[in-house]
């Protein structure tokens, strides 16, 4: 039996809130989804050299893993000085309703996470910036000295469905959780999140494949999302 839309968005209303009762985790990916741009991205168009973008395509025909492409983009980066770094640090910006979000999941007792494919480096000196440096978070290690960069992966798991160098699937162990990103390297973890919080690419992944998702595009459109559920900003 075909439901029309008006019953589809009510069975689906029921099925968020019920399961944002339970909801004691929430993970989220970082470059793209709490920062407004990708900061990986923008660090290798400022920085490395054109091949970067080949072999971003290789991993997005999949003739590469995420973690190969990631060896490669890293080592065109070469005589950066500490003041051309810093000053990208400083220009990385995060959701204008990021903030305000992790507030709220403090008062009410959420466990927050950032699970990143892209560099804990960037993360870190982003997090100190906002002074939110309580937020744990787990990504590839990004090394800078002598002007240049190395990588590491110290939570590569060879079994990793999508090739990821650092798989958010091995760091969630709650049944129950929310799960907020926006592309390639959230395509597993999505499938297994109770409440997934979905935009740019990911949504359209998401869409094309029927996975239930709530879409946003910034982080007071998740708030809401919350506080017209059953979860409550305590007062």
């Amino acid at each position: 039996m075909k439901i029309n839309p008006a019953e589809e968005n009510q069975c689906f209303r029921i099925w968020q809130n019920n399961f944002m009762e339970k909801i004691l985790s929430i993970y989220c990916d970082f470059d793209g989804t709490i920062t407004k741009n990708d900061t990986v991205n923008t660090f290798f168009e400022k920085f490395a050299s054109k091949k970067w973008l080949e072999y971003e395509q290789l991993w997005i025909d999949g003739k590469i893993t995420s973690q190969e492409n990631a060896v490669k983009q890293v080592a065109l980066l070469e005589n950066i000085s500490a003041v051309e770094f810093n000053n990208y640090i400083e220009s990385i910006e995060i959701d204008d309703y990021f903030i305000e979000f992790i507030k709220f999941a403090k008062l009410n007792n959420i466990k927050f996470t950032i699970l990143s494919d892209g560099f804990d480096l960037f993360i870190e000196k982003t997090l100190e910036k906002y002074n939110l440096k309580d937020i744990p978070y787990y990504a590839n290690h990004l090394i800078y000295e002598n002007n240049s960069f190395k990588i590491a992966f110290p939570y590569h798991n060879k079994s990793c469905d999508i090739g990821a160098g650092m798989c958010k699937c091995e760091k969630v162990k709650e049944k129950n959780f929310c799960y907020i990103g926006d592309g390639t390297s959230d395509l597993c973890i999505a499938k297994k999140a109770d409440i997934l919080f979905a935009t740019k690419n990911l949504q359209k992944y998401c869409t094309k494949n029927e996975i239930k998702h709530i879409q946003f595009t910034t982080f007071k459109d998740i708030l809401r999302s919350f506080n017209n559920g059953s979860v409550m900003l305590q007062k």
